[in-house]
């Protein structure tokens, strides 16, 4: 476990899966951000890139919804491609059943809201000459962020990964940070540029950072593109982003039991046990009959 460059005042910790995510929790918690070396395997990221290529090369760049900060937050040069567990064996078999990776939701989730799932997977592309994007906390898509009373305290209602698929550097828009800002009161100055640091990474190096942290993808000065897959997850008594109702159900009988809460096909509960997404009064994966792998 080490720290990050010293050239930054702000900085956060750089571990790997041998790293527990106990300890990973804590400091997450800490920091807001933690630096993950070998969270993929290079063989898994190459597979899955050339699963989504074909995917990434049909998709139009820019904004893809009419909202104000879509249009802030979207750039022209930008392609977020969702749609991953149709399109990648290898996001819904090997990336969602990433067990390090659940050992971390779980630490963040469990004990103050009982089960989570995806709210959205994409992957972030930047083509040479995007700008850079704002400085941003990804929990503003609830309102109820706003109304937490003590960020120092009170729970996190989302957790990022964001895994580089090609090298993230400072020159071709490496995501930046600005370590420990999930602990700012919400009254607190929104930071400025210079406060954000490059997160540099390696292809399979992942960054995990909660809802409440700024940060923004930086300027692409390079003539390269920058790629990296991203997953969110958040508590299951939220609404997430992307639906995979449509995901036709010979491609979700393949993968696991765990994978499919993830995406929304079995009834889940809250810390209390209280049910969720039920078919009735029962289970919908009892009601509908459906089949799954091992993990």
């Amino acid at each position: 476990m080490t720290n990050s460059s010293d050239t930054h005042q702000c900085t956060w910790q750089t571990i790997d899966l041998t790293t527990s995510p106990d300890a990973a929790v804590r400091l997450l918690k800490q920091d807001g951000v933690i630096q993950v070396q070998g969270f993929l395997d290079r063989d898994v990221v190459c597979r899955f890139q050339a699963e989504v290529e074909p995917s990434i090369d049909q998709f139009r760049a820019g904004p893809k919804a009419s909202s104000s900060i879509y249009q802030r937050l979207v750039g022209s040069k930008t392609k977020q491609v969702a749609n991953l567990v149709s399109t990648s064996p290898t996001f819904r078999h090997k990336i969602l059943n990433h067990g390090w990776m659940h050992g971390v939701f779980e630490g963040m989730f469990r004990s103050e809201f009982g089960d989570y799932w995806m709210n959205r997977g994409s992957v972030l592309h930047l083509e040479p000459g995007e700008q850079a994007q704002g400085i941003h906390k990804d929990d503003r898509l609830y309102r109820v962020s706003k109304l937490r009373r003590h960020p120092s305290t009170d729970p996190e209602l989302m957790v990022n990964v964001i895994v580089a698929l090609t090298e993230f550097r400072d020159d071709n828009g490496a995501t930046r940070v600005v370590p420990r800002s999930h602990l700012w009161d919400e009254a607190a100055q929104h930071p400025e540029p210079d406060q954000a640091v490059p997160m540099l990474l390696r292809p399979g190096e992942a960054m995990v950072f909660v809802g409440g942290l700024y940060h923004g993808a930086g300027e692409n000065r390079s003539t390269e593109y920058r790629r990296g897959l991203f997953i969110s997850m958040h508590p299951a008594a939220m609404t997430p982003m992307e639906s995979h109702h449509h995901v036709p159900r010979e491609i979700i009988e393949g993968m696991t039991p765990l994978a499919q809460k993830m995406v929304g096909w079995r009834s889940l509960e809250t810390h209390h046990g209280i049910p969720l997404l039920r078919a009735g009064d029962e289970s919908m994966e009892d009601v509908i009959g459906l089949k799954s792998i091992d993990g």
